[in-house]
């Protein structure tokens, strides 16, 4: 049997809770050692053990960042270009699927509002990358003034034609100055998508308010449910699309991330963890009709605790992070009084 491989849990967060025999990694999907690479983060060096190789790209347990990313990375000029267009012309449905999808993501969206209510008084909002607007629609009914940044031309267009406030481009803090300060900024399933989260988050911090509080949310990738997956039931890692997604986070380096940037973890949960349809002989994986009616089961789920048992419903959320399963990472962190970015 070939040599195994310790997981990026092993390493980077505490006990080894899987491995990678080689002879699960699919084709295309070869690990091998990486040398090197010149930094995009402002670092001497991106260096790290190779996790998988797919589509030319390796992700790589980064020493320097503290979390897995592509590598090489997509340069900006193809980002910029991908997310200002292309991105939600790939899904000609993606809104009809939002809109199908509203009730379920209002209740969750509400139920983080609870939260992140009991943690400050301020109801001035940022959400930066915010899609179709529904987080910005949720904080606006309960009586918070936001403003998001949305770079799609599309997704900004069917956000402001519900009189919610987009500024149409992407974040930058020389963009921000003049905004003013905001109690929480939210970045919602984006810092997966970036070359450099690091900046973005000290961009942020700058019109953070003392005390503010940010709130991130994004994909639980290389978790043990997936690795169980890959070693043992011959699926590939499914979840490594490097043309989407660069980075690659777990609870645990997400929580380490907000610790380098002098946030304090306030609140840490997971979200629903699909990857148990797959292992019940359900695979959705390339089956869009299938993923469907498995992500339908999913809502019925949280819905029916959003709706009668918030208490549960955050018991449950916590204990799956505690577990480091569950499809996204969610994570508030404090910005401390007087604080600045490193």
């Amino acid at each position: 049997m070939a040599a195994t491989r310790k997981s990026i849990h092993a390493t980077l967060d505490g006990p080894e809770v899987s491995r990678l025999p080689r002879k699960t990694i699919a084709h295309g999907a070869e690990a091998r050692p990486v040398a090197p690479a010149p930094s995009s983060t402002g670092s001497t060096l991106h260096h790290g053990r190779t996790i998988v190789s797919i589509d030319g790209h390796d992700v790589i347990e980064c020493a320097v960042c503290g979390f897995c990313h592509s590598d090489p990375l997509v340069s900006d000029e193809d980002l910029k270009k991908f997310y200002g267009g292309t991105f939600y012309e790939e899904c000609s449905e993606y809104f009809r699927y939002a809109e199908e999808d509203k009730e379920w993501a209002m209740l969750r969206y509400g139920y983080y509002f609870e939260k992140l209510e009991s943690l400050t008084e301020g109801r001035r909002l940022l959400d930066i990358g915010s899609g179709p607007g529904y987080f910005l629609e949720a904080a606006r009914e309960r009586g918070w003034q936001v403003l998001g940044f949305e770079p799609s031309t599309i997704a900004a267009q069917y956000t402001s034609a519900r009189g919610i406030p987009v500024i149409n481009d992407f974040y930058s803090a020389g963009k921000a100055q003049d905004l003013g300060k905001f109690d929480v900024i939210s970045l919602n399933l984006v810092l997966e998508h970036l070359r450099d989260p690091i900046s973005l988050i000290d961009d942020a911090k700058r019109i953070l308010a003392p005390g503010g509080l940010l709130f991130v949310t994004v994909p639980n990738d290389f978790n043990p449910l997936q690795m169980q997956l890959w070693q043992d039931h011959g699926f590939a890692p499914w979840w490594v699309v490097p043309k989407h997604h660069l980075n690659y986070f777990n609870p645990g380096s997400l929580k380490r991330l907000f610790a380098s940037r002098n946030m304090e973890t306030v609140h840490q949960e997971t979200s629903y963890p699909m990857e148990l349809f797959l292992l019940e002989g359900r695979n959705y994986v390339g089956n869009f009709p299938l993923g469907r009616e498995c992500h339908k089961q999913r809502k019925a789920f949280e819905i029916a605790l959003l709706r009668s048992n918030l208490p549960l419903m955050h018991a449950v959320s916590r204990t799956w992070s505690e577990q480091s399963i569950g499809r996204e990472c969610i994570i508030i962190g404090r910005n401390p009084a007087g604080s600045c970015p490193p």
